[in-house]
């Protein structure tokens, strides 16, 4: 009888583990999305480092590759790493976690030297926030201003397996394709043809398409 209770405990104990777990990692409400960047943030501060500030000389060399990347199976798969220039110079910190429910719920934390990115990933839209501040949702590849209701940024069709990236009315770039060859010298550009006149704006806003274009190829999703 009292083995059969003991088990009994241990079960309801169990079920009450597995019930919250669950519960943890359910798609975030707003406050829930705004604590979890937070931890995310927090815990990217103790592996990240220093980064090498980016400029348009910079932005040029950011390539695919990769160092310190750990990638995290279960309920709710998590990937984290850093983004290097063509010559392994640490750039773009980033950090990637998913949610049960529904299609697909996510967040993506990601840090240059200069700049904050934040990515609430839902089924229809994404919201991006820059340097702590809404940038807009991202919606069939175009970035929807909240104040005008435009798109300020979009990513268009591929053309000769490149993505151009329209910023205001003027493609300022391209994202390049992820090749599934690994080049043993210098890392794999993850930017083409690069405004030599863009402003500091337009750099900020392509960056932050680059950024979750390149989470996305290289992680599958």
């Amino acid at each position: 009888m009292i083995v059969l209770t003991m088990l009994t405990a241990l079960v309801a104990l169990i079920g009450v583990f597995v019930f919250l777990t669950v519960l943890n990692n359910f798609q975030p409400g707003e406050r829930r999305m705004q604590q979890e960047i937070k931890k995310l943030w927090e815990d990217m501060n103790t592996w990240a480092g220093e980064l090498v500030p980016i400029d348009k000389e910079e932005l040029a060399l950011l390539s695919y590759s990769q160092i310190k990347q750990i990638r995290r199976k279960g309920w709710s798969p998590n990937v984290k790493g850093i983004f290097t220039s063509i010559y392994n110079e640490p750039i773009i910190a980033y950090s990637y976690k998913e949610f049960l429910g529904k299609g697909r719920h996510a967040i993506l934390y990601a840090r240059s030297a200069n700049h904050e990115f934040a990515y609430w990933i839902r089924p229809k839209e994404i919201r991006v926030v820059i340097d702590g501040a809404l940038a807009g949702n991202l919606k069939n590849g175009a970035l929807i201003s909240p104040k005008s209701g435009k798109p300020i940024a979009q990513l268009q069709e591929a053309k000769n397996s490149l993505l151009p990236v329209v910023i205001n009315n003027r493609e300022v770039g391209s994202l390049s394709p992820l090749s599934a060859q690994k080049n043993k010298g210098l890392g794999q550009r993850a930017l083409e043809f690069i405004k030599d006149d863009i402003t500091q704006e337009e750099e900020t806003l392509l960056l932050s398409l680059a950024v979750l274009e390149m989470v996305r190829r290289n992680n599958s999703f």
